[in-house]
C-alpha cells in the first residue's frame, strides 16, 4: 500500500476533479492524506481520505495591503507571489507534518507553490495536476508592474532555501518545472496547441463522480418544442443578481423549462417574482441535470464545460475572468456553442444565443463528436491507473 499526499488550491473548481481519483485510490486500499483549509474537511473525508488542515496562517495575503481594488484576474495573477512570500511561515510546518507520514508520492495542483517547495525539501516523487488551460512552457508573469512583488517573493524563497540547505530558486524558475507525469483534466483535442504537449502530459478529460439522471426537477415537456435550459455561474463568482434577473426575463415563457443555480450569496427573494417555468436553487445537482437539458448557460469554468460536453450539451458561455475566456473562445472556435461577454448581454441576445445552440444542427453535430472524444479520454480511472503505475515504477 502506498501513501499519497494531495495538495490543492482552496477552490472547488480545482478540488472537484481530484475527488474521484482520491475515491478510487482509497477504494483500492491506498492511503491518501489531503491538505486543505478546514472548510473542506467533510468534502475530503467523504471520499475516504484523511483530512489535514493547513496552518491557520495559510489564509493568503496577496500584497500585504488591502486587495479590495484588485480585479479577479489580478488576484489570480498575484497568487503565486503571495504563496512564495508566505513560504517561510507555512512550508516548515507542512514539512514537519508530512514527514510523519513518509509519502510515496505528492500529488499537487501545478499552481501550488508550497507543494513545489515541499517536493524539493522532502525529496519525494510528485505528480502534477492541471484543471486549467496552460501553456506548454512556463511564461513569467514578473512584469515591470510586479517587479517589487516578485523581488519580495524571491527573497522569501531564498530564506527558505537557506533554512533547509537547498539551492535557492526564483519564483519564475520554481513555477517553470513540469513533472514526469502531469494529469490534465481535458482531452488533448480541447487544449490549445494540444499536439505540442509531450509525453509528460496525460490528457484524461473530465474526472467525474458517479451520477444518475435527475428526474424530479424538470417536469415532462408540455410540448415537443419546449426547450430545457440549465443556468449556473459556478461556485466562486456567482453573486450576480442582475444576471439572474435577466435570465428570468429572457426565459419567462412556457417555451422554456429552466433550472437556475444561484449559489449561497444571493437573496433569492430579492430577484423578484419567479416565473412558473423556473426552478431556482442555491446549488443544483449539475451532473444529474445535464443529461436532461438542451443547453447550458455557463460561466465557462473548465469543469462545467467538460461536464457539459461529456453529456453532449451545447453551451452559451458568459465568462468573467481570463481563464474562462480561454475556455469560452475554445468552445466557440470549435463550434461547440456561443460566447456572450457581460457587456453584450440583454434578454434578447441571451435568449437568441440559447435558441441557436439548442437548435443548430451543426453545433449539435460537433458537440456529439466532442462528446466521443471527452468520454474516450479515460477520466478518473485512467488518471488513477497512471498515478499508481508511476509510483510502482520507482
Amino acid at each position: 500500500m502506498a501513501t499519497y499526499v494531495f495538495m490543492n488550491l482552496a477552490a472547488y473548481g480545482h478540488i472537484t476533479p481530484t475527488l474521484p481519483i482520491v475515491q478510487k485510490l482509497t477504494d483500492r486500499g491506498e492511503s491518501v492524506i489531503y491538505y486543505l483549509p478546514e472548510n473542506f474537511r467533510a468534502t475530503v473525508e467523504a471520499v475516504g481520505a484523511e483530512f489535514r488542515a493547513l496552518p491557520r496562517e495559510a489564509a493568503l495575503n496577496i500584497t500585504g495591503a488591502s486587495t479590495d481594488n484588485l480585479s479577479a484576474d489580478e488576484r489570480i495573477t498575484l497568487l503565486p507571489f503571495a504563496m512564495a512570500r508566505q513560504s517561510m511561515q507555512i512550508v516548515p510546518q507542512l514539512v514537519d507534518s508530512i514527514k510523519t507520514v513518509k509519502p510515496d508520492c505528492l500529488v499537487y495542483n501545478s499552481l501550488h507553490i508550497w507543494a513545489r517547495l515541499l517536493k524539493g525539501i522532502l525529496g519525494v516523487r510528485a505528480v502534477g495536476l492541471r484543471s486549467y488551460h496552460a501553456p506548454r512552457e512556463h511564461q513569467s508573469v514578473a512584469t515591470a508592474k510586479l517587479a517589487d512583488v516578485a523581488a519580495a517573493a524571491d527573497r522569501e524563497l531564498a530564506r527558505l532555501a537557506e533554512a533547509f540547505g537547498q539551492t535557492p530558486l526564483t519564483l519564475s524558475a520554481l513555477t517553470g518545472g513540469v513533472e514526469e507525469l502531469t494529469v490534465v483534466f481535458m482531452p488533448r483535442e480541447f487544449q490549445y496547441e494540444g499536439d505540442a504537449f509531450d509525453q509528460r502530459f496525460l490528457f484524461v478529460g473530465p474526472s467525474l463522480r458517479a451520477s444518475g439522471p435527475e428526474q424530479g426537477l424538470l417536469p415532462e415537456r408540455s410540448v415537443d418544442s419546449q426547450m430545457r435550459i440549465y443556468v449556473s455561474l459556478g461556485t466562486l463568482r456567482n453573486n450576480q443578481p442582475e444576471f439572474y434577473r435577466m435570465c428570468l426575463h429572457a426565459f419567462d415563457s412556457r417555451e422554456w423549462q429552466v433550472v437556475m443555480s444561484v449559489g449561497d450569496k444571493i437573496d433569492i427573494g430579492a430577484l423578484g417574482p419567479l416565473p412558473e417555468n423556473f426552478v431556482v436553487m442555491r446549488n443544483a445537482p449539475q451532473l444529474e441535470l445535464l443529461p436532461n437539458v438542451d443547453a447550458f448557460v455557463s460561466h465557462g469554468g473548465l469543469n462545467s464545460t467538460m461536464e457539459s460536453l461529456y453529456f453532449g450539451v451545447p453551451l452559451v458561455v458568459v465568462p468573467s475572468i481570463k481563464e474562462q475566456r480561454l475556455t469560452a473562445r475554445r468552445v466557440q472556435g470549435m463550434g461547440l456553442g456561443l460566447v456572450l461577454e457581460h457587456g453584450q448581454l440583454t434578454p434578447e441576445t441571451l435568449r437568441e444565443a440559447v435558441r441557436t445552440v439548442a437548435c443548430d444542427r451543426e453545433i449539435r453535430r460537433r458537440v456529439k463528436s466532442m462528446q466521443k472524444l471527452v468520454r474516450s479520454a479515460g477520466g478518473s480511472g485512467r488518471a488513477t491507473e497512471a498515478i499508481i503505475n508511476f509510483v510502482n515504477a520507482q
